[in-house]
């Protein structure tokens, strides 16, 4: 079985050239029939040529001995033709040229990429014959991977698929598969499928055929052979054999190779056969024997079904037989292990000898490590382990193991376990050393990202497989590949207490998991033989129903961390379904719920998969190619998966995000609608004139672009912004509008003005580019909604509606952009206007093309309904955001945008199309514009034709066009009701056209009425609709109550109190209002009254003063303060600054308010007063009566008691009661003479007089100390409750001044003492001229009686009677006599 010399090839072992040669004409015979057979096959020496440096991957396989690693073990060399030309040489010379063309086009081999990462990638090979792809649904089939020649083969009940899948772009051995009938083929399609395996030699490999119930083997030295579509030869010319000592009811299960003519057979019933293809000699022959113990006393150990692994209850349940590398000649090691942990070390000789070297139980040991690394508790229930495979580690990866023992290392292995529950199932891999029978378990890799259960069902058992450089391990399931690292974890204090529990540090783990339903299901695999000198590792899995992939590994990169490397990203998973899960039905990247990431990763993996999209810059994407189209095409598809991908298995993503992708998605469909009115320009351009779009990119600053590298012939801007700046087209659109300004402001300045037409024409580029990208963007937003979750709801012209608190600025509303859109639409009608007042021609008489003209003037109307949107998005933005100052621009900005939008509007009036004016004005409800319009057409019409301007058939179009715009007016009280008519009326008000409002019709009175009485600064208009029209004095009343508050003078304010009380009697007489309320606003106007009256005889009193200014206001205002406020407001910066204004007020004849009139009255200087004036004496009084009486809201006690005790304050400190209080050397009446003439005495004299007194009393000096010194007693008023704390302090600091004052005339002057004194001497003094004015009266009265009766007598002595009418007499109270009728 095995070769006698290290060095000889295989095809000595074959067949040994030295024995005797047959001469016979049987031989002649069969060599002729072959040469037919293989002509008649279509197979040609090249196609069974082994790979001697290159594979269908452009992989150059190396020529050194080479251990399988999943159980064939192959000497390459042994079966080189380069080692045996005597055999081949013939062949090799006519096949030559065909060869090295194949290795030439092995880079263009047609592979497909089906994703691929900064690990690993997995692509399809082009080799997989179709016949074999279409086999999906109940057809079974069985692979089995030759890598070390390139060949596989497919099984199924009646035939064997063979071919070359390691091969160039010459793919026609894969269009034309080998095809096998296989002898003793069952039909029954329950029955096992055949266990076939490729035997390589030279020139091309046999096939080894085992038919697993019956035992039967066949064998074929070459495919050629096998492949003879006559079955007999094909039976005659094979060898025969049967696997001696398979009992009834037992079935081969799997094959193993152990050497070129050595195959280890594996029954279910737990036996392992050894089986040979050649004899001693070389000669081909099958023999086969089970292997037994020998020194065992029960027999063998699969002999006996009780002694091989301790009963009949573990005998089924071999997991892996696996053959190690030749440890010396004729002999092979050969690994056997069950799926509970038992282990046995057999040693295999070329004779068909056999021996077990040692048997341990490792079971223990493998649940213990698992255990210990936390993956599985020491006390969960219910857990079923099982070995599933094992394989040699290849010498490569041993310095990666560390063997705890201080015994030298003989064996290591990596085992794949799986820890099963109702659930789940827990692989893992470990790391086992035997030495000496000694088991150690370094290494415990938990496979994480895979916990999926083994079907029941499933015909392919989870293989294992290292690849050579030992870094990486790839678990083969029968619908997933996983990928677990075996890299050395890097020397740290991290990683040495991790190796203490014996867990690995988290390496890198993955799945490739196939999509479900569609009938995939691996068949076979095997580990490629990598190419000299390649760190990376690869292995080929057979899928049924679809062909071979190819996973390869690459190898670790540079300047990468161990915890970069061993890292599965979020983004790396987006990316591979973005970018070929639409592309491919194999691969399914919907993840799994073992690989789970944070939402905010996700997130921002989404976010920079989608700029790297937009950018050009992932590496998945190419930056040039002959189409712009395609380019940005494919770019935009790829946006639109990931969004599709994030919404099916990322659920839910914050909003933010979602707008942020949905953003730059419709960037993306913007930019395709930019590059076809680039083409556009460019076909349609004259010669020697610029498009714009080039000149704009050209403007942009290099800090806002990616810019061209001339040095690698990058000379095309537009493409260039296109593939790399298209996420910066929020930057481009405002550079549309400076482009064209700058441009033609260029010329200008070189002196070589543009003409109207290239001007027309740059700016109907302008026009084209804005619009079409941000309609394009607007309409992808609204059809694609929902995709991104955005509801209808949530949307409103494809603007949001929603709270929008939170998002990103929206990029199609920036302020640059809405500044830019505004201006050029406000350019092009300037643009326009300018043309039509020189007859569409410029300078130099150079006219712009007129159909030009009119179709930018269209696209004009658009853009100013684009800038009213894209205003109204960004007021909406701001005035959604938490801050408050942010939400102060949205308000800001709102009313902004209202007066930008009737400007546009009337621009589009100018410029002729006042009818898409108006449709905008309806779009976007705005009735101020719509009333601007209609009425500026309708007047400017009307004007026309009452100044003649128009005649002919231009005087019928302008009249159509008044009643046109008349039919408007009457249409939109029906349409939009109180809305329109309040903007139709106010713009009259506004234009102080209001009188011209009852023109209006009875159709309009409803409306009218409306409005006016919904606008209270209409008031002073409004009570006549309401008399003359409505007859309604109630409301007529409140509106003149309404329109006296407005009122700024005193005669206006007079006027329309008293029109209101009229008003008022006569809603009481029309029953429009009760006494009881008429009586109450009656006397709430008569307390105003007082107010202006008290005001206008101030202003009498200080008109004299007034009138030496002349008409020059700041004058009266200067001479009032120097003769009344000058001293005692003088230190008191607040008040005297408050007494400037109130006294222009006075001087203009404004109204001052009770407040004002008050301080204004009792803060004016005593000594400037004239003493003898009636004003003088009483002024005190006269606020403190208004106070009392024009103070109506009770409930405010606190404001009435603030201004009454400072009234009180500075009635008392007008005088120096510090020096009345010096008596010394005074007689009484200079001290009475003194006290008589202080404001305080005469104040309380004048309240006497009236009885005032009676009713409220005075206040004494105490009560009053203290009175607005402080922040809480300010604010205990009305006046002062929403005052700033820095206003409240200076009013303070005034008033602080006059209670220190205060304190001083109570402290030196004794006012406490005096205080009665002087109520007594004020009472008596009012009583006296009381008395005094009572004997005046008396004595005129006697005088007026003794006067008519002297008349009276006078007269009868004349006219003989009494004097019965004529001249009444009288006196005055001067004591002349009166006369009257």
């Amino acid at each position: 079985m095995f070769s006698t010399t290290s060095g000889a090839p295989a095809s000595i072992a074959l067949r040994n050239p030295r024995r005797r040669q047959r001469t016979g004409s049987d031989d002649s015979v069969a060599a002729r029939q072959f040469f037919k057979r293989l002509k008649r096959s279509g197979l040609t020496s090249e196609t069974f040529r082994p790979l001697q440096n290159t594979s269908a991957n452009g992989e150059v396989y190396s020529r050194e001995p080479t251990p399988s690693i999943n159980g064939p073990a192959r000497d390459i060399n042994s079966h080189d033709p380069a080692t045996h030309e005597h055999a081949s040489l013939a062949i090799r010379n006519r096949g030559g040229k065909k060869l090295d063309r194949e290795r030439r086009d092995y880079n263009h081999d047609g592979s497909i990429e089906l994703t691929k990462n900064n690990t690993y990638s997995v692509s399809r090979l082009a080799t997989t014959p179709v016949h074999f792809q279409s086999h999906h649904g109940s057809t079974k089939w069985r692979g089995q991977l030759a890598p070390s020649i390139g060949y596989v083969i497919a099984t199924t009940q009646t035939e064997a698929l063979i071919w070359r899948y390691k091969q160039g772009a010459n793919a026609s051995d894969s269009s034309k598969p080998l095809i096998i009938r296989l002898p003793h083929a069952s039909p029954n399609a329950k029955q096992p499928l055949p266990l076939a395996v490729l035997v390589p030699s030279s020139p091309e490999p046999g096939l080894l055929v085992v038919m697993p119930v019956s035992g039967k083997v066949t064998y074929w030295e070459t495919l050629s052979i096998a492949a003879t579509m006559d079955l007999n030869r094909q039976k005659q010319q094979a060898i025969h054999g049967t696997i001696a000592g398979l009992a009834t009811g037992e079935r081969a299960t799997n094959i193993t190779d152990t050497e070129p003519q050595g195959f280890l057979i594996t029954i279910d019933s737990g036996k392992i056969a050894h089986l040979s293809i050649a004899d001693l000699q070389g000669k081909a022959s099958i023999s086969a024997q089970i292997l037994r113990n020998t020194n065992s006393h029960d027999g063998g150990i699969f002999g006996s079904l009780r002694t091989v692994f301790g009963g009949g209850g573990s005998l089924k349940s071999v997991a892996a037989v696996k053959a190690s590398n030749t440890v010396h000649r004729g002999h092979r090691d050969c690994i056997i292990g069950t799926s509970r942990g038992l282990l046995q070390l057999w040693e295999l000789n070329w004779s068909l000898a056999h021996s077990l070297k040692y048997e341990v139980d490792v079971k223990a040991k493998l649940v213990d490590s698992i255990h210990n690394i936390g993956v599985i508790p020491h006390d969960c229930e219910n857990q079923y382990f099982s070995v599933l495979d094992l394989v040699f580690l290849p010498s490569s990866a041993m310095g990666q193991v560390r063997i705890n023992s201080g015994h030298q290392s003989t064996t290591k292995l990596l085992v794949l376990t799986v820890t099963s529950s109702v659930s789940d199932s827990r692989y893992a891999l470990h790391v086992v050393g035997i030495a000496d029978g000694t088991i150690d378990v370094p290494i415990v890799h938990p496979v994480s990202c895979y916990k999926t259960p083994i079907s029941p069902e499933s015909s392919f058992k989870p293989t294992l497989l290292v690849p050579k450089q030992g870094q990486t391990a790839y678990v083969v399931f029968e619908e997933a590949v996983v990928l677990v690292s075996l890299e050395e974890v890097p020397n740290s204090p991290d990683s040495q207490l991790r190796t203490e529990t014996t867990k690995a540090p988290g390496s890198f783990q993955d799945v490739i998991d196939f999509r479900k339903g569609q009938g995939y299901r691996v068949v076979g695999c095997a580990v490629d033989i990598p190419e000299k000198g390649y760190k990376g590792s690869a292995c080929t899995v057979m899928i049924q129903g679809y062909g071979l992939i190819k996973v390869s590994v690459a190898p670790p990169r540079e300047g990468l961390t161990f915890s970069d490397r061993a890292t599965t990203t979020a983004q790396t998973k987006l990316e591979q379904a973005v970018f070929y899960g639409p592309q491919q039905s194999l691969l399914d990247f919907s993840g799994r719920p073992e690989i789970q990431f944070a939402t905010e990763d996700i997130e921002d993996a989404a976010i920079r998969i989608c700029r790297s999209i937009t950018s050009s810059s992932s590496k998945h994407l190419s930056t040039a190619g002959p189409s712009t189209e395609q380019h940005l095409h494919r770019r935009a598809t790829a946006l639109s998966d990931l969004v599709k991908h994030l919404s099916k298995h990322y659920q839910p993503v914050r909003p933010s995000v979602r707008w942020t992708l949905l953003w730059e998605a419709e960037k993306m469909a913007a930019a395709k609608a930019i590059w076809r009115c680039y083409c556009d320009a460019v076909a349609s351009k004259p010669k020697g004139e610029k498009v714009l779009l080039h000149e704009l990119v050209e403007c942009i600053s290099e800090l806002d672009k990616t810019e061209n590298q001339p040095d690698e012939h990058e000379t095309d801007p537009v493409r260039h912004w296109l593939v790399h700046d298209v996420w910066r087209l929020q930057i481009l659109l405002p550079w549309v509008t400076k482009a064209l300004i700058l441009l033609y402001e260029e010329s200008l300045e070189d002196k070589m003005p543009m003409s109207s037409a290239y001007r027309a024409r740059l700016i109907s580029e302008a026009h084209d580019i804005q619009l079409m990208a941000l309609q394009t963007a607007y309409s992808f937003r609204q059809d694609n909604a929902s995709l991104y979750g955005l509801s209808e709801e949530t949307m409103m012209h494809n603007l949001l509606i929603e709270d929008g608190s939170g998002m990103p600025e929206v990029w199609t509303s920036t302020s640059l952009i809405c500044e830019a859109v505004r201006k050029l639409a406000e350019y092009f009608q300037d643009f326009a206007t300018d043309l039509d007042s020189h007859n569409s021609s410029d300078e130099e008489g150079n006219s712009a093309p007129q159909q030009l003209l009119e179709q930018t003037a269209q696209s004009n109307a658009r853009l100013v309904d684009m800038s009213c949107k894209i205003h109204t998005e960004r007021v909406r933005l701001l005035q959604a955001d938490n801050n408050l100052e942010v939400r102060a621009q949205g308000q800001e900005l709102e009313e902004r945008s209202d007066r930008y939008r009737r400007d546009l509007l009337r621009g589009l009036v100018n410029i002729g199309l006042y009818h898409s004016a108006i449709k905008l004005g309806e779009k976007y409800g705005d009735m101020e514009a719509l009333a601007e319009v209609l009425e500026s057409e309708i007047q400017t019409s009307q004007d026309d034709l009452d100044n003649n301007l128009v005649a002919g058939e231009e005087t019928d179009d302008v009249r159509a066009k008044i009643a046109l715009c008349q039919g408007f007016v009457d249409q939109y009280f029906v349409k939009y009701g109180e809305s329109w008519a309040d903007a139709f009326f106010a713009r009259f008000v506004d234009q102080g056209r209001i009188s011209q409002l009852l023109v209006h019709g009875p159709k309009q009175r409803k409306h009218l009425t409306a409005f006016l009485r919904g606008h209270p600064e209409c008031a002073a208009f409004s009570w006549i609709n309401e008399v003359a029209v409505e007859s309604d004095f109630a409301v007529a009343a409140d509106d003149l109550e309404r329109a006296q508050k407005q009122a700024d003078t005193v005669w206006a304010k007079k006027i329309q109190l008293s029109i209101s009380k009229l008003a008022t009697l006569a809603a009481v007489t029309n029953e429009q209002r009760d006494e009881d309320s008429a009586t109450l606003v009656i006397h709430h106007i008569h307390c105003r009254v007082e107010v202006l009256d008290a005001q206008e005889q101030l202003y009498e009193y200080l008109k004299p003063t007034m009138r030496r200014a002349l008409n020059d206001t700041p004058a009266k205002v200067d001479a009032v303060m120097e003769q009344y406020f000058k001293r005692f407001v003088k230190a008191k910066k607040a008040l005297r600054s408050a007494m400037k204004i109130n006294v222009k007020k006075i001087a203009e004849e404004k109204v001052l308010d009770l407040e004002d009139l008050v301080d204004t009255i009792s803060l004016m200087d005593e000594d400037g007063l004239d003493p003898d004036s009636d004003f003088a004496a009483g002024r005190f009084l006269t606020a403190i009566k208004l106070v009392r009486s024009c103070i109506l809201d009770e409930g405010n006690v606190q404001r009435r008691e603030l201004l009454e005790k400072i009234i009180w304050r500075r009635c008392i400190i007008q005088d120096n009661w510090s020096k009345i209080n010096r008596t010394e050397k005074k007689g009484d009446a200079q001290v009475e003479a003194e006290t008589v003439g202080t404001a305080l005495f005469k104040t309380l004299r004048e309240g006497f007089k009236s009885n005032f007194w009676d009713d409220y009393p005075p206040i004494e000096p105490s009560s009053v100390l203290g009175s607005g010194t402080t922040f809480e007693s300010l604010r205990a008023s009305s006046r002062y409750d929403k005052a700033s704390d820095n206003a409240l302090k200076i009013i303070t600091q005034d008033l602080s001044i006059e209670d220190g004052v205060l304190q001083t005339c109570m402290r030196e002057g004794r006012l406490e003492k005096w205080w009665t004194g002087i109520i007594d001497a004020a009472r008596m003094s009012a009583r006296n001229e009381a008395d005094h004015i009572g004997e005046d009266n008396s004595r005129r009265r006697e005088t007026e009686r003794g006067f008519r009766d002297q008349m009276n007598r006078e007269d009868e002595a004349l006219w003989g009677g009494k004097r019965t009418g004529g001249v009444e007499l009288g006196m005055d109270e001067e004591g002349d006599v009166m006369m009257g009728i």
